[in-house]
């Protein structure tokens, strides 16, 4: 038997597109076929059913319909399937083939589909060239148009490649197949935190071939503009992904009309740990942004300032111009209430611009999106109106590069009308007095009759046949009826089309302008309203360079005044940005986000950090008491400023940081072969190795996945190899009391703890950081609190009091030679007053606080 002719074509277009799912276009459904038919009727809860294809047997098929073809798409995306679209180019006609091809294949980096992509989200799809002499990176957000790239030397670890990659998250990776064998090598990859890599061909990263796609992709003669011409890595890794663009969408892409490079030395480094502790993005417990640092600074109005204000916290800056620049806009939109509620007011007008540009470019534009387009523009010169008078140079540059776009909203405002439909399918769309042959084409269709009706009328009145009709049939289309009896009076005019028994049937010249008017005149007025809106489209074309400038300098506005919003609602401050050689210094800091989300009230706390006396923080006292929330709180703060947000605290003084390092929390990863201890000393080693004089250290129980003894000792050797080797501001919460003995052994370490009263047998958590060391970790009483059964908490005593007596890892490490225990730790708690009373600020201490601080200096003389 023949396979039929469809059937092979089908094979054609599967043997062009192995990697994917096949989307066959037959009338209202697109079908599946064979093996991509019995996956997907399993992947995607389809029916299975056969088709006659000419073959013995009946080949499996299954279909989903067109219009809900979006659905399907987003689940088999979520599944991590490649869909080849094999569309119908002709109209079915009897006794025809329908012309069929691939008009575009679609990955997870390539989605333009608004019902599909996250709108507060970008989509970016990464690309990777290796090679021997380094690494390129570059990524792309095909709905925004958005590109980047940078690149590594060859003798860059893998860990700042694999931190960039999980920043930017990307939803396919490409790359080269040198860069396939290094896969293995990205442990987000292993955890699947990241897609696995996809080979691309070799020869569109070569050099050559990649710079002539750039230029022509952008336009250009050179590369210079865009700071590639000496960054060969970049040039690969951009090329080869904009190949692969257009190689899956098959169309030109002209809203990727160029590339940003990046340079990581601009910006504060971040690693995966220190994002995940922070929840900068993606909370700990769902990966959902509620409580996270982008929940709370989260006030935007647009999906493109959601955008942009992530891309904000994910990259901070450290230039500290550009950062001043960021925080003086921020100010004024502060300071200015009137302005700021009538930007925000006008800003929720605003649709996504940036993705309709892309469905501009991406030839997906729907007649709806110019409405969105137009309602958008309109008030875009009231914004301008409203950032005329400002005294904030970033505020002046929004309002020079936002277009007021009159000509494009009256192009729009003639052209479709008000309520427009999602598609161009059925037509309407097109406005009145747009087009003079539309028009007729419409009155033609809707007052056809009108016009026979007259014209018959008026025959009879010239030619005075009474019995006069003007008829219709299917075969002779519109005639002229006179009776036999009356056909004298027929003018010459008049034109015979048929003679039958007892009448005669004519056409006239204006009959048959009528009839050409009125027969297929809806089916005409369709296909010329689907024309007028592809040059409608290609028009928008030659505007989308400034809109798309426009799109982006309204999401920075955005982004300045959600930043105002929350600095106003949450009493946040100016922080004064400083030199990377002065203290950090926070007076009244809070959390923001505990703030917010405690039912109690935030108890605020001080932060000094320099590179002298006071670099160090050693942070005692007992679990739940605050000691993670006050670390977190540090760090968090100092990425705010970084952003050039307001703080959350009464005064700030924030130095530029290059990197922010966090070692928080218990977690286990044994699905790869990783204890606990494993983890913590992983991101140890790693911050050990990374962290500069210009970082801050965040480290919350060292060494306690171990033994007592060992633990101490990993633990004294990391403060002791931070201190003399790093010097880097760090924040150090322990439950070993030992470490503070290193209060005036090493230089600049000093000892803090959280307070906390004893009360009939409980213990009062007050949240609050002084000086000092903590004599004991209350862990007894925390465990009251948790619920523990009263006969577990008072064999917990028994068996502390007894060790205790029998003096069991009661010695501090450094004088454990010495035979005087209580003699060394005498003197030490001596020592130790006498720096907190030399730290202590009499004239900025309230009474409760001086009699706080006496009773606590008592007990720490008595112990």
């Amino acid at each position: 038997m023949a396979i039929s002719k469809m059937m092979a074509h089908y094979l054609e277009v599967k043997e062009k597109y192995k990697d994917c799912i096949i989307f066959y276009r037959l009338g209202d459904f697109y079908e599946m076929f064979f093996e991509d038919a019995e996956l997907m009727s399993k992947e995607l809860d389809l029916t299975l059913t056969g088709r006659d294809c000419g073959l013995e047997k009946r080949a499996p098929m299954c279909g989903i319909p067109v219009k809900a073809v979006d659905i399907y798409i987003a689940k088999a995306l979520e599944l991590g399937y490649k869909l080849a679209i094999c569309e119908q180019l002709t109209e079915p006609k009897p006794g025809q083939i329908v012309e069929r091809d691939v008009i575009r294949v679609i990955t997870p980096g390539t989605v333009m589909e608004s019902e599909i992509l996250d709108q507060n989200k970008n989509n970016f799809l990464a690309s990777l060239y290796a090679s021997k002499n380094g690494y390129g990176l570059s990524w792309c957000d095909i709905s925004t148009g958005e590109m980047y790239a940078t690149e590594f030397d060859k003798d860059a670890s893998y860990d700042k490649i694999n931190d960039i990659l999980t920043m930017i998250s990307p939803a396919e990776i490409i790359c080269n197949s040198e860069a396939k064998l290094l896969e293995n090598s990205f442990n987000m990859l292993e955890r699947k935190s990241l897609p696995k890599f996809t080979c691309y061909f070799d020869a569109s990263f070569e050099k050559a071939r990649a710079t002539e796609q750039l230029k022509k992709q952008f336009v250009c003669v050179s590369l210079k503009p865009f700071d590639l011409d000496d960054k060969t890595s970049s040039v690969c890794a951009c090329g080869g992904l904009v190949a692969y663009l257009l190689d899956t969408q098959k169309r030109s892409l002209s809203h990727i009309n160029g590339v940003k490079y990046i340079s990581y030395s601009n910006n504060m480094h971040l690693d995966y740990v220190t994002r995940k502790n922070l929840e900068i993005t993606s909370n700990s417990r769902d990966g959902g942004t509620y409580g996270t640092v982008l929940w709370y600074l989260n006030k935007t109005s647009t999906s493109m300032g959601t955008r942009l204000l992530r891309k904000f916290v994910e990259e901070p800056l450290q230039d500290i111009k550009e950062i001043k620049l960021r925080q003086d806009g921020v100010e004024e939109l502060y300071k200015n209430i009137i302005k700021r509620e009538s930007i925000i007011e006008l800003l929720s007008q605003i649709k996504d611009l940036e993705r309709l540009c892309g469905r501009i470019s991406y030839n997906s534009l729907k007649p709806c999106d110019c409405n969105s387009i137009q309602k958008s523009l309109k008030v875009l010169p009231q914004i301008k109106e409203l950032l005329k008078t400002t005294n904030s140079k970033v505020l002046n540059y929004i309002h020079q590069n936002i277009g007021e776009h009159f000509d494009v909203c009256e192009l729009l405002n003639s052209a479709i009308v008000a309520d427009a439909p999602t598609n161009t399918k059925d037509g309407g769309f097109i406005k009145q007095g747009y087009n003079e042959e539309l028009d007729e084409l419409r009155l033609a269709s809707t007052e056809g009759r009108n016009w026979i009706t007259q014209l018959q009328n008026q025959e009879i009145a010239e030619t005075n046949i009474k019995g006069l009709k003007i008829k219709y049939n299917h075969i002779f289309g519109y005639y002229i009826e006179v009776p036999n009896s009356q056909k004298e009076l027929i003018p010459f005019r008049y034109q015979r089309k048929q003679t039958l028994a007892n009448c005669e049937r004519y056409v006239t010249t204006e009959l048959l302008e009528i009839e050409q008017k009125i027969l297929g005149s809806e089916e005409r007025a369709l296909k010329l309203e689907q024309k007028l809106f592809v040059e409608l489209r290609e028009k928008l074309l030659e505007y989308l360079p400034s809109l798309k400038t426009t799109a982006s300098f309204v999401a920075y506005l955005d982004v300045l005044t959600s930043l105002a919003t929350v600095a106003v609602k949450n009493n946040l401050v100016k922080p004064k940005m400083v030199d990377k050689s002065e203290a950090l210094q926070i007076t009244d800091g809070r959390h923001p986000i505990v703030e917010v989300l405690s039912k109690d009230g935030f108890v605020p706390n001080d932060t000094l950090l320099d590179k002298q006396d006071n670099r160090t923080m050693i942070i005692t006292g007992p679990n739940m008491a605050g000691k993670s929330t006050y670390m977190r709180q540090v760090a968090v703060i100092t990425l705010m400023a970084h952003i050039g947000s307001f703080v959350p605290a009464k005064s700030a003084q924030i130095p530029i940081t290059d990197r922010i390092f966090t070692r928080i929390g218990a977690t286990d990863d044994l699905a790869y072969g990783q204890s606990t201890f494993m983890v913590e000393m992983t991101e140890v080693a790693n911050i050990l190795r990374n962290a500069t004089p210009d970082s801050l250290i965040l480290l919350d129980e060292i060494g306690r996945g171990t033994s007592t003894f060992d633990g101490l000792s990993i633990a004294w050797a990391v403060m002791d190899y931070i201190s003399q080797n790093l010097v880097s501001k760090t924040l150090f919460s322990t439950h070993y009391h030992e470490l503070t003995e290193l209060e005036g052994n090493l230089k600049g370490v000093k000892n803090y703890r959280i307070s906390v009263r004893e009360f009939d047998g409980s213990i009062i958590f007050l949240r609050k950081i002084v000086r000092g060391g903590a004599n004991r970790s209350f862990g007894i009483e925390v465990a009251k609190l948790a619920g523990l059964p009263q006969n577990v908490i008072s064999r917990a005593k028994e068996i502390l009091k007894s060790l205790e007596q029998a003096d069991v890892n009661n010695k501090v490490l450094a004088e454990s030679e010495k035979s005087n225990t209580q003699s060394v730790a005498s003197k030490r708690n001596e020592r130790e007053v006498i720096n907190i009373l030399q730290d202590v600020s009499i004239d900025k201490m309230t009474p409760f606080e001086a009699m706080s601080l006496i009773h606590d200096l008592k007990e720490k003389l008595k112990d």
